[in-house]
């Protein structure tokens, strides 16, 4: 009996955790993103050289966001 308890309590914490881990991984959504991506795609033309090596010589580190992965 009391193992049956602690493995019931045990999945019932990771079920938990991975739904509170869930829950706190959506409220990050930036709808900023969302916007420039219709604002760019709207505006399509062609990447020259130019527009690269303008892009290499303005970017910084903190341009880049590490991908997230769900649980």
């Amino acid at each position: 009996m009391k193992t049956r308890i602690a493995v019931g309590c045990g999945l019932l914490l990771t079920l938990g955790t991975a739904v509170a881990g869930t829950w706190i991984y959506g409220q990050g959504k930036n709808e900023a993103s969302k916007d420039e991506v219709v604002v760019a795609s709207l505006h399509t033309q062609e990447v020259t050289p130019q527009m690269i090596a303008m892009w290499k010589a303005t970017a910084t580190s903190t341009d880049y966001i590490a991908p997230r992965v769900p649980l």
